[in-house]
């Protein structure tokens, strides 16, 4: 605030000064308190290059001392232990999922369709690789960050201007990764969460001037990345570059700011755009390991790991120097034993002199060394929480799978904060992705999605199409089922318990531990019966099929019922009954070998009412609307054929004739199974 006034509803060229003020200050703090030094030396480590930046590049024997006695033997045990915890953490690919606000068909049936675009987003446009590099990053540096946006000038040529010539994309969301070198907060706050964030980018300079010309001359006279002495991920190359950084300011809507903020910039006087918070939210997000408390900055226990890592860098080395000093023997020989150097030189001499020269071992290195070398390495891995087994050198006494499975999730387990931390970072990701595309998806974008059998087929959607959906949440599962050993006793336990019925099944399970499309159908069924029980409501006809999971379909359709208020509406009951009617009469008259194959139990005929293969002798008169209209079975029941009708006369197979006319059963019956039985009970009499 200053003069009264809060800096964020400033001029542009205000708040582009004061947060150029705000990000020095924020690094400066951070310079002071050691913390930018120590993510350097975190970065450096995890490549391996523990020597100097003057000595090299580290990935080398070098040599210390006066005299260059000392040999700097470095062992990267620390990049080792930190990509086996990013291999735990981000090898199976966490399963999305849309939730929509209702529960109707409609809102279902979109989720389905988010479910495929956020696997085409991740899939296909990287949106995986931005989440798995803020991972690695929060792993080495404490956090990760990734920046979500939609570029209107991105994805495929929509339409082009008959006049002007300009051409029409379809837009499309983008994606990158942030350093914590990259993202500046109110480093005030006690904790991540902040009203307001600057982000910096480095983009091209004359993709800049061709899209904003009249800042040529301000945007040619900011010095590039590699000419400018600012904070970064580590440069390998002094090349010139064209690259230079670009700042965004995001303010969330409050109080203060009730639009919210966005203000893109170079320099306190170089603004190329400021407008109000274009998304719903800031769209970037962070996952961390961790959180130094009282502070928004991010804490890895791989720093805790790293001075380790220089003890076993100075114990390997020692044992190293050793063994380079001294390998090579030494003899000793004592004072007047009249020996020459130039008779101990080659092989097969006969050496002559008053004493017999002797070797000197200087080689042997303490046992200590290497005990404390050892017990160096399992504080290591108990700090960083990945195990032996985890690490491929299981300890001798654990011999079994199931120990083996249980002491890798254990590991698992111990890293479950970076792993929650990973699920939040791709559940807010998949929400902002939704909602950018339900407010920019205005033109028709065609995708291609994967469908069942892995078979990839196009679909064109607008973001009118998932406008239901409000939230994305991820199914990280069974740390159990994230290892070989996990997933190979639950593919047989699944045999044992029948779920499993084919090699493709165990095989998907062994593979990747997911266990939802063996239950795909069941869930297909599950949204065509409740499209069904939707249409039966707004008025319109369903009709059952002989493919149908019918005991299945009358359990949903019995939600109909339900509702006390439904069993006011006369015509209602009369439309789900009559469906229900046209499951029982198919799982009646169909072909009881199909049935069978579906896993449906084929029912018998009632008692006095012949089945489709003991057909009456005479023509059966005036067949109902529901057996001949709306019924699939053309080919089972002819149109001379049909149930009796009350009053009809029946000629059977045992020649009674003018049987007692059906009773009507009321309503009540339709929805009572005992009032049922009863009334079909009186036909039976």
């Amino acid at each position: 605030m200053a003069n009264g006034k809060y800096f964020a509803a400033g001029s542009p060229e205000e708040v582009a000064s004061t947060c150029m003020k705000k990000s020095a200050s924020f690094f400066n703090t951070l310079r002071a308190n050691a913390y930018l030094d120590k993510l350097a030396r975190m970065y450096r480590a995890y490549y391996g290059n523990y020597s100097d930046e003057a000595d090299g590049h580290g990935h080398s024997i070098s040599f210390a001392g006066e005299q260059g006695e000392l040999v700097q033997l470095p062992i990267n045990h620390f990049g080792n232990l930190a990509r086996h915890i990013y291999v735990m953490v981000t090898s199976n690919r966490p399963v999305m999922e849309a939730r929509a606000v209702n529960t109707d068909y409609k809102s279902q049936a979109q989720t389905y369709l988010a479910n495929g675009i956020l696997d085409y987003y991740m899939r296909e446009r990287k949106l995986e690789d931005a989440l798995k590099k803020a991972t690695e990053m929060a792993i080495i540096m404490g956090s990760g960050f990734v920046k979500m946006e939609w570029n209107s000038s991105a994805g495929e040529i929509y339409d082009v201007d008959d006049e002007t010539g300009e051409t029409v994309t379809e837009g499309d969301a983008v994606f990158s990764t942030l350093s914590p070198f990259d993202v500046v907060v109110d480093g005030t706050k006690e904790s991540w969460d902040n009203e307001w964030i600057i982000v910096r980018s480095f983009q091209n300079r004359y993709n800049l001037i061709a899209k904003y010309p009249e800042l040529e001359q301000k945007l040619m006279a900011i010095p590039s990345k590699s000419e400018g002495s600012i904070y970064r991920v580590a440069v390998w190359s002094n090349d010139e570059t064209d690259d230079i950084p670009v700042y965004e300011f995001y303010h969330k809507r409050t109080d203060a700011v009730p639009e919210g903020r966005y203000v893109l910039f170079c320099e306190s006087d170089c603004v190329l755009l400021d407008a109000k918070l274009p998304y719903r939210e800031i769209p970037v997000y962070r996952i961390t390991a961790g959180d130094v408390l009282g502070t928004p900055y991010g804490y890895s226990p791989m720093f805790d790991v790293y001075p380790i890592q220089e003890g076993l860098n100075t114990l390997y080395s020692s044992v190293m120097s050793n063994q380079n000093a001294f390998a090579v023997q030494n003899i000793y020989v004592p004072r007047g034993a009249d020996l020459s150097i130039s008779s101990l030189d080659g092989a097969l001499n006969i050496i002559e002199g008053n004493a017999k020269p002797e070797s000197v071992q200087l080689t042997d290195t303490p046992a200590e060394v290497f005990k404390f070398i050892e017990m160096l390495n399992q504080a290591a891995e108990t700090i960083s929480g990945v195990n032996s087994v985890a690490r491929g050198n299981p300890e001798a006494s654990l011999k079994s799978g199931a120990a083996l499975a249980l002491v890798q999730s254990q590991a698992i387990q111990f890293i479950s904060g970076l792993q929650q931390s990973y699920v939040r970072l791709i559940e807010d990701c998949g929400t902002s992705l939704i909602n950018m595309l339900k407010d920019f998806a205005k033109t028709p974008k065609v995708i291609a999605l994967v469908g069942k059998n892995n078979r990839s087929y196009l679909k064109e959607f607008t973001g009118e199409a998932i406008s239901a959906i409000n939230r994305v949440i991820v199914d990280v599962g069974n740390p159990l089922a994230k290892t070989l050993a996990g997933r190979v006793q639950m593919s047989e336990q699944l045999i044992q318990m029948g779920i499993v019925k084919n090699p493709t099944q165990y095989f998907q399970v062994l593979n990747t531990g997911r266990l939802d499309p063996m239950f795909e159908d069941e869930m297909d069924q599950f949204l065509l019966a409740q499209s069904e029980n939707e249409k039966m409501l707004a008025g319109e006809p369903v009709f059952a099929s002989v493919l149908d999971a019918h005991k299945q379909h009358i359990m949903d359709h019995r939600k109909v019922f339900s509702d006390p208020e439904m069993r006011k509406d006369p015509e209602l009951l009369k439309n789900a009954h009559k469906h229900i009617q046209e499951h029982i009469d198919l799982l009646r008259g169909a072909d009881p070998d199909l049935l069978q194959l579906l896993g449906e139990q084929p029912l018998n005929p009632p008692q006095g009412i012949p089945s489709s293969g003991q057909l009456p002798a005479g023509p059966m008169k005036n067949p109902t609307k529901a057996s001949m209209q709306n019924s699939p079975m053309g080919d089972v029941m002819q149109p001379e054929q049909g149930l009796p009708q009350a009053g009809d006369p029946i000629i059977g197979q045992e020649g009674i004739e003018n049987m007692p006319s059906i009773p009507q059963v009321p309503a009540s019956a339709l929805v009572n199974p005992d009032l049922q039985q009863q009334a079909l009970g009186n036909v039976k009499q």
